[in-house]
């Protein structure tokens, strides 16, 4: 999905009606790097939904990535990040909010962030939560061997080394070195409030 469709409560009002008893893991992750992401994404796999406003600035990308990596110029457009700020905000507002009252237990939430940094922590709280069996000896070595790849990474360095090449996947944190002071304001404008609300952030003097 784009992140102007980003799925929020309706998404969670139908699964609900489908499989009534149904148990929900939301991730969520720093609206930042969720649009870095959904921005490259579109650069590599959408190409053809690019405006040519759009397009120029994967060109330019593409030709000389330093600047666009130094902050100094921008990958989004100023409506397009604007759009993917309010859309996140929205999506994890109401994913929450709606998820919460519809399925109260059988509802869990985590950062994407979080689930980096203590892969095995989160992982044994996410099959407790579906009642799977964390006992088995080899788990832990299965969980370390699969964080090791990234499928993804390698399709997207396929498909266009030229731009995915300058990238790390995955990562937390890599709006840090891509936005610009102008992208901080706006995304701060649009969701500042909800970076602090889920542990971004402690204020919006970032």
């Amino acid at each position: 999905k784009s992140p102007n469709s980003l799925l929020d409560g309706e998404a969670v009002r139908k699964m609900v009606k489908v499989y009534p008893e149904a148990r929900l893991i939301f991730i969520i992750r720093d609206g930042r790097d969720a649009a870095v992401s959904h921005r490259f994404q579109a650069f590599i796999d959408r190409q053809w939904h690019l405006t040519p406003e759009d397009q120029r600035i994967r060109q330019g990308f593409s030709e000389d990535p330093a600047p666009f990596i130094s902050g100094q110029r921008s990958i989004f457009t100023e409506k397009g990040l604007r759009q993917a700020a309010e859309g996140w905000r929205h999506n994890v507002i109401d994913t929450d909010q709606v998820a919460k009252e519809l399925l109260g237990e059988r509802y869990i939430h985590l950062r994407y962030e979080d689930l980096l940094a203590r892969p095995w922590e989160q992982m044994c709280r996410l099959w407790s939560f579906l009642g799977a069996d964390i006992s088995i000896p080899e788990l832990k070595a299965v969980l370390k061997a699969e964080l090791e790849q990234n499928p993804d990474a390698d399709w997207q360095q396929q498909k266009a080394s030229e731009i995915a090449g300058s990238l790390t996947k995955g990562q937390r944190g890599t709006w840090r070195e891509l936005f610009t002071s102008r992208d901080r304001q706006v995304f701060k404008q649009a969701a500042g409030d909800t970076l602090v609300s889920w542990g971004y952030e402690k204020d919006l003097s970032w």
